[in-house]
Formats: C-alpha cells, structure tokens, sequence
C-alpha cells in the first residue's frame, strides 16, 4: 500500500462468549473459529456468507462478543490514520498492539491516529450489548413494548433486529460502513481539507442561488477561491481564521432551472467544485451536485403541508426499509432499482424512521437524481432517552453534526425530524402530560437543525401536533384508522387528518411465486408457523396484522376468511390481496383528492424485512405486491379518482401534478349486468399546470342515476362504472366504481384472455375479457410486469409490459380475475417465448 486512503474490506470474524476474552494479546489462546468477514457488514452477514446462519435461526447477537482483524502492508509514516465509517456499537480498536479508540455510538465517524508499520493488524472488538447494558442505570418514566431491552435507550443504535414483532433476529453488530487507512506525509502538493458548514440554495422562480461557507485546512500563506456550479463561478472572500483559512459568499444563475420532485417537474442538478489557489498552486475540489430549491412548510391552523419552490406539493409514498437489513449495505445498482420502483409509481418520498439507520451517501444522491423527496428521522424511536447525561449528550452532538454535514447539500432532503414515536408512546402509556414533551426533539435536535440544515422543514417528532401526539387531526399523524384499528374506509374523511407520516400497514400477501418459495413441501400459508411467525405484530398484543386484513376481507366481500381459507387457500389470499388493494386505493385517493385538508401519506412499510406478508408493498425481493399496485393508481402524477358521496353522487377528481397544461377527455360509460353498454359520455377538460378539478358522473351524464346507490330506488341500476381520462396518446388513467360493491360471485368464463409478444428485451402482454374482470392479475415466474391488480371493463384491453429477471428464459404464466374461476394461460408468441 502507497501513500493514500485506501478501504480495508477483507477481515476474519470470530464469536465469544461475553468478556471472555479482554484484548488482542488473548485471542490466540482463546481457540476462537475464525470465519471470513466483508467490511462494510455485520456479523450476521458475515455468517450467513459463510452458510452458518439464516433468519430462521435462533442467534442472540447482543449476547456475545464479535472480534474482527485485518493486516494490511504500508510504509512507514508517523501521519497514519485509520477512519471507521461506523462501528455496532459498544466497541474496542487496536492497531499494532495500541488501543486506539473506544466509541458506543454506532452513528458516529471515527478517524484516529495509527502507528503505521509496513505489516500493521487491525483488531477489533463489538462487545456483548447485553452485557454492557446489565450495569444498573436510572430507569426510564416510561417503557415501551417495541423492545426487550430497556435499556437500550443509553446506547447509540438502531432497533433494527431488535423488535422481535416484526423484524429478523439480526441486530446489526460489527464494522457496518467502510474503514479506510490513511498513510503518508502532508506535502504542499496535497488537496486542502475543505469542511463546508453552510450550502443553501434556493430558487426564486427564476435564479438559483447558492450561499457557501467552509473551512479550509492545510492551505499555505496566501490562498484565494471560487466557487463553480454547472456554468456559473463567484469569487469567495477568504480569511484567515486562526490555522484555516474561512471561505465565504454567495452565487447568483440567472435562469437556472430548478430541483424538483419527480412528480411536479424534473430534478435538475448541477455540479459544484470549490477552485482553490494556494501559493500559486491551483487546486479544484469536487463538491458533489446543487440542486436549486426553495422549500416551504406551512403549519397554519394545524397543518403540515411542503411546497417546493412555491408549488404546493402532495407527498405520497412509503417509509424507507434498508435493501439488505442483515448487513445493512446495498450496491448502488440494488438501490437504484428499489428507488425506481417508488419513482414509476408516482410516489414522491420516502422516510427513513427513528427505528432504522441512517443510509449511504449513495442513497441520497440517488434520490436527488430521481427527484424523490426525502424525510429523515433522526434514529430515536419509543424511549426515553437520558439527553441529560453528558456523555450521552456528547455522542448525540457528534451524531448531529456529522449527519447534517452529509445531508447539507442534498436538494432531496427536505424533511427533518426528531424521532418517531417519543412522545406517543409517552402519552399512550399515561405518563403525566408535562412529562410527555420530548426535549431531544424539541430543543437540542431542533437547534441543530436551525444551525445546520435551515432550509429543510422540521418536526419535532412523529406524530406530534394534536391534543395528544396520536391525534390525527392536527400536526403530522400517525394513522391506523383504516388498517390496525379495522375502522370504516370512510374514517379516512372523518379522521381530518393533515399529514400522515405512517398508515395502512397491512399483512400484505406477496406473489404466488414467492409464497410458493417461502412455503416449501406443499405447506400451506395462511396458518402454518413459518407463515404465522413472520406476520407483523405488536408486541404483547392478542392479534396480528393478518387479522387486520382477514378484517377487510370481510367487510367489502362479505364472507368468513377462516371459511375461505379451509376451502380455498389460493382463493383466500387472492381476497386478502385484493381487499388491501381496496384499502390503500380508496384512502390514498381520498387524501390526495381537491378539497381534502391533508397535504401527504407515506404508507408503512416499502419493502419487506424478511420474505412473507409484511407490512412492505415491496415484497423481501424489491418485487410489486397489490399494494404496490394499489399506491400506483391512487399516485400517478395525472389521475382520475373517485370517490363517493353518498347523497351527493359520485365524483370524479382530476388531478395533475405536472408542470405543463393538460388538455384531453373525461369518458364515462355504464355497464348493466350483462356486460351492455347502458350510457356512454365524454367532455373536454382542461387542467392547469399542477392543477386539479372536480367533476359530477351525474352533472357529465346529463341527469339522476343513482350511481353510489344511495337513494336505493329498486336494485342498483348499473354494475360497473367506468371512467377514463385520456389525451392524444390514449388512456392516461382511468378508475371503477362499483355501485354493488366488491361482492361479486365467480363465474366459469369471463372471456379474459392474454397474449405475449416479444418487443426488444420485454415482453408485451395484452389482455383483454369479454366481461367485467375484476382486479385482474398476472402471475409469470421470472417476470416482473408494469401494471397489475385492475379492473377490465367489458370489452376493454390492457397492454402491460413484462421485463424478465436475471436468468429468466422462457414466458410463461396464466391471467385470472378475482370474479372468474380458475385461471386462463398467456398464449405466447414463438418469437416471445424465445
């Protein structure tokens, strides 16, 4: 190894028993089994590489203690130093025989002096957590139920693992992100350290702006600077400030475009460099991209709703889940992909909870690229942790600081917040009132954040606003109304709710293909322990979330899902993946349609933990549930929506998120039970540029019809209601109303039937049914299609697009619909099955 920073990726790992072994000195006598260990990872993934350990296996990780080495070559050099990205979590370093560091804070970077020789070993050491945790501390005003340690609450990290309802037995323990050695003498040929504090940009509708402070070390007697982005350079204003150097000003681009999310416009980046002169020596230093933005948060009359450079914005889509929770580390390639995902169906956000981790560099700036916004818990969730405690307090300032100087110049995050659940568990637990107030949130994360990161919206923990923290109707919500506590989906409307920042958690079932994966030897899901054990739960609760959706099953399709699943295993999870479906997209409609005071909903969870129902609407793969599908017909950016109205009719909301004009047709038919055409309308619309409008069926059909069967006049008159919103390229979106509701008898043959045909690398699928198709699905293993989870109205068609996988040769699969019994084969092309 040369003078330079290079990653030290390739470790050993061994497992003890806790304090059994106290330092480097003791390891060969200890007889300990040494197993191959990749660096960024944990001692789980370590394992699981090495085919010693899975998810189903019962490994306390928090019980023992975890010892890493590494030997590396270097030349000798007194400036040696070591940078540990991040350590779970209680830990000891040695280099060369010498303790080197000590941190309990799995959140905080460390870079260390090293007595670099030419052959150096590295030792490290996780200590048991369980162990450490033993001594006896002050107790807490408050327990929670998400963990088993108590405790927990004095040490710096995550819960993941360590929520035994509803996460795998993994704590995350070990060299969790990248250890780096530096070797070598400063010389004046050597970029300065650049540290920026202050990188704000804004966009006033028609400049971008840039303010920029930093520190500069290691510059010599005279230095000079500009700083560049995309085509625009300022001259800085240089001080000496004591052995920096301070660098300051301010960069106006005139008609610069500006960042925005994906679903309001496009997120356009430029790229930034700091340009040093130091004693006549020039230096360029990258600073990654800007993204021009001005971000607004109005809580007036108890709200909580974003604008983005002055448009107001919806924000819809999930709460963030690491791809790979075992290691917590995930290629760039693996993030693209799960982003995409939440990009194509028109979400506009993730959030990343007090329970999880903080992610890569390489995450946000993905999600600057792709235009997704991003709300960011700091990582505290349920506990009352001690912020009185100097030490404590110290780590958590280092946190902070070191956090807030990776997100500052990313347009992306535009959300802070200083937990999840604090203060609610708090209040759910009876705690005195003036006792529920969380002044981590409140006051030292706050402070930070108005230093730090001012241009980013701010919430002192979530939920928070109400009379107490879990009342929906004020403040940002946590919102279980429809989902846990099995209320009507009208409760969606009664909840008032302003912005929501969890909800519809459900068991939500995967594809046949992965179920018949997770569940080998013909078991069936449904009851079975492996099934049953990773349905999410409460902990200490008398029900899982798939009684929450066996609830829905019975409620719009009218019958017993025990009985059902007795019968029919098949047909009771196609009911429970249809009736989430019905959930999410009514409730997400009803949020986001004109009128409605809530301004967002990020749904619980993206992507499953672990394979099974999960709360994710991705399932463990990163592949679409119903869910999924659900979230991308209530989140286009242009969509019809359609909500009843009782006595009022049916309405249809058209909204349009994009930044231009649209002009195109609102088509609604009727459809009587025999499939018939019984009424058929269009009108022109025109909708502003982030607009939306609401329009009467009745007012477009030109009279009465009853259609939210409210008057009850006789049996309902029509079967299927129809609406299409469409522009000169054709369908844009289109919803059904079902004046009977969901309970609709199978029948033999529906006239549905599919085709495949090979169109470059994908397959194009057309399907098409004679009859009203009710939610309309494609199973095709090694196959990933665009669209799925619809409706067909009688004589309609469906073109959705099927992308195979990795080592995915042959197309083959069958199209069914929840109102047809049996299935129907894809007929394929021979140049498709190719």
């Amino acid at each position: 190894m040369r003078d330079g920073a290079h990653s030290l990726s390739h470790w050993e790992m061994a497992r003890a028993p806790a304090g059994s072994v106290t330092g480097p000195v003791d390891l060969c006598a200890a007889d300990l089994e040494w197993v191959p260990a990749t660096v960024p990872g944990t001692a789980a993934g370590a394992l699981r590489a090495a085919g010693a350990w899975s998810v189903d296996d019962d490994v306390d990780f928090d019980a023992y203690d975890w010892w890493f080495r590494t030997t590396f070559t270097a030349e000798p050099a007194s400036s040696g130093r070591l940078r540990f990205g991040g350590i779970a979590t209680v830990a000891d370093v040695w280099c060369n025989g010498e303790h080197v560091l000590t941190t309990d804070n799995m959140f905080v970077e460390h870079v260390v002096e090293a007595p670099l020789r030419e052959h150096n070993h590295v030792v490290v050491v996780c200590r048991s957590l369980r162990a450490h945790l033993a001594a006896r501390r002050p107790r807490p005003r408050w327990k929670t139920r998400l963990v088993e340690l108590q405790q927990l609450r004095w040490v710096r990290t995550s819960l993941l693992g360590r929520m035994p309802s509803w996460t795998p037995p993994a704590a995350p323990v070990g060299l969790w992100r990248s250890v780096d050695v530096v070797c070598g003498e400063v010389t004046s040929d050597d970029v300065p350290t650049v540290h920026v504090t202050t990188m704000r940009t804004r966009h006033d509708g028609t400049s971008g702006s840039v303010d920029f402070v930093a520190h500069v070390v290691g510059a010599g007697a005279s230095a000079s600077a500009r700083l560049i982005v995309g085509e625009v350079a300022v001259d800085l204003d240089v001080r000496p400030d004591a052995a920096r150097w301070l660098v300051s000003g301010a960069l106006v681009a005139e008609g610069a475009a500006p960042w925005f999310p994906s679903t309001h416009g496009e997120p356009v980046l430029h790229e930034a460099a700091l340009e040093l002169d130091v004693d006549g020596r020039r230096h360029r230093v990258p600073l990654g991209h800007v993204g021009y933005r001005t971000v607004t948060v109005d809580t007036s009359d108890g709200g909580f709703a974003l604008a983005i450079n002055g448009v107001p914005i919806f924000c819809r889509g999930a709460c963030w889940v690491p791809p790979d929770v075992v290691t917590l580390n995930a290629a760039p390639c693996e993030l693209r992909s799960v982003l995409g995902r939440v990009r194509a169906a028109g979400m506009n956000m993730v959030r990343l909870t007090g329970t999880m981790v903080y992610e890569h560099d390489d995450f946000y700036d993905l999600c600057d690229e792709l235009g997704i916004l991003v709300w960011q818990d700091f990582m505290f969730a349920n506990m009352d942790y001690p912020i009185d405690d100097p030490a404590f307090r110290a780590g958590v300032d280092a946190e902070v600081a070191q956090l807030l100087d990776r997100l500052r110049r990313h347009p992306s995050v535009v959300v802070l917040c200083g937990g999840s659940e604090v203060e609610q568990q708090a209040a759910m637990m009876g705690v005195a009132p003036d006792a529920i107030t969380n002044p981590l949130g409140r006051s030292v994360l706050a402070d930070a954040v108005a230093e730090g990161l001012p241009d980013a919206g701010y919430v002192q923990c979530s939920p928070s606003g109400g009379v107490f923290p879990f009342s929906p109707a004020s403040g940002v919500a946590h919102y279980y109304g429809v989902g846990a506590y099995r209320r009507p989906l009208i409760d969606a409307r009664l909840a008032s709710v302003r912005f929501v920042s969890e909800c519809l958690a459900f068991a939500n079932v995967p594809s046949r293909e992965q179920v018949d994966a997770f569940m080998p030897d013909g078991a069936q899901p449904g009851h079975g322990p492996r099934w049953k054990a990773r349905v999410p739960r409460d902990r200490g609760a008398g029900w899982d979330f798939e009684d929450v959706r066996d609830h829905y099953v019975r409620d719009l399709f009218g019958c017993d899902p025990v009985d059902v699943r007795y019968a029919d295993p098949d047909r009771y999870l196609e009911l429970g993946r249809a009736a989430v479906h019905i959930a999410i997209n009514a409730t997400i409609s009803e949020w986001r349609r004109p009128g409605s005071e809530c301004a967002g909903a990020l749904v619980l969870l993206l992507r499953d933990l672990w394979a099974g129902a999960g709360w994710g609407i991705l399932d463990h793969t990163g592949l679409p549930k119903s869910a999924y599908d659900a979230m991308a017909r209530a989140c286009a950016p242009t969509a019809v929506l359609l909500t009843d109205e009782g006595l009022n009719g049916l309405a249809a909301h058209l909204v349009h998120d994009r930044p231009t004009p649209f002009e195109g047709t609102l088509r609604v038919r009727l459809f009587g039970p025999d499939a018939a055409v019984l009424a058929s309308e269009e009108v022109d619309v025109a909708i502003a540029p982030h607009g939306a409008c609401v329009r009467s069926i009745d007012e477009i059909l030109g009279g009465f019809r009853d259609l939210t069967y409210a008057y009850r006049f006789g049996p309902p008159a029509y079967d299927v209601v129809a609406v299409q919103l469409l522009d000169a390229s054709g369908v844009v979106s289109e919803a059904h109303h079902l004046p009977g509701g969901h309970r609709r008898a199978a029948v033999p043959d529906l006239g549905l039937q599919a085709t495949g045909r090979a169109v470059g690398g994908v397959v194009e699928v057309h399907v098409e049914s004679a009859r009203f198709a009710h939610f309309v699905s494609l199973d095709i293993p090694g196959y990933v299609v665009d669209a799925n989870w619809f409706h067909l109205a009688p004589g309609d068609g469906r073109t959705v697009i099927a992308r195979p996988a990795a080592g995915a040769r042959v197309l083959s699969g069958e199209v069914r619909a929840l109102n047809s019994l049996g299935s129907r084969s894809i007929r394929v092309a021979k140049e498709a099955a190719a």
